[in-house]
């Protein structure tokens, strides 16, 4: 009798393990691969980590409490059995934020095997790493929404809400003062220029940032579209 008890235990146990278990694509399920890894992450994660991982994301650059996203620099997660941890458990992993949601039952072993494995990328070889998340990029197209978006938290400190050169800063940069860019005629190559190299670089103003080291191609497009967009 005691062993039919112990037997019924540990299949319960069995039971309840497997249901804590991330949900697994019963047949099609990909060989883990950092190329893989790009995809869940750009699907995923650039929304709070950003489009190359620093942090740079549409949420943390909107709400000032957003805890500090970076994850080059492994301040929880420090190797990979912690990156994989953290994204199967979210908030449940040591002192992760709240704000970190539980992929385990969103994503299969593989895709969050992979995304772990692409995470270590970022931290050892971001070239190759931005390089995969270019590829992914090349096949989403430009999108206005997604540039409005961008230009919220990184431009209209300077160039103002409606792109009229009136942002706070305008008070403080006069030598010379951010540009009006609903008055913008330049074309596509140039302001692609400003955007990745900074003003200075291109012979305009020198404060003006450069953003390409952390907006992916398809941001930098997504931006041009808006920009053009908004010009009287």
């Amino acid at each position: 009798m005691w062993i039919q008890g112990i037997v019924l235990l540990i299949a319960a146990g069995l039971t309840l393990f497997s249901h804590s278990l991330p949900a697994q694509a019963a047949y099609d399920d990909p060989t883990p691969s950092v190329e893989l890894g790009a995809k869940v992450y750009a699907a995923r994660c650039v929304l709070c980590h950003g489009g190359k991982g620093m942090g740079e994301g549409i949420l943390p650059m909107r709400l000032k409490e957003y805890p500090n996203t970076s994850l080059l620099t492994g301040r929880v997660a420090q190797d990979r059995a912690g990156v994989l941890n953290a994204t199967v458990l979210g908030p449940h992993y040591r002192d992760l934020s709240h704000y970190m949601p539980p992929f385990g039952k969103e994503l299969s072993w593989s895709e969050l095997e992979s995304v772990s494995d692409f995470v270590m990328l970022l931290r050892t070889d971001k070239t190759r790493a931005y390089a995969l998340l270019e590829n992914v990029d090349s096949g989403r197209t430009a999108d206005r929404k997604l540039g409005q978006q961008i230009y919220s938290t990184r431009c209209v400190l300077c160039h103002g809400q409606f792109g009229e050169g009136d942002g706070r800063m305008s008070k403080l940069l006069k030598t010379p003062p951010p540009a009006d860019l609903t008055a913008s005629r330049l074309p596509d190559q140039y302001l692609k220029d400003i955007i990745v190299k900074g003003g200075e670089a291109v012979g305009r103003s020198k404060h003006m940032p450069p953003w390409g080291d952390q907006l992916t191609d398809a941001e930098i497009n997504s931006l041009m579209l808006y920009l053009k967009a908004i010009r009287d």
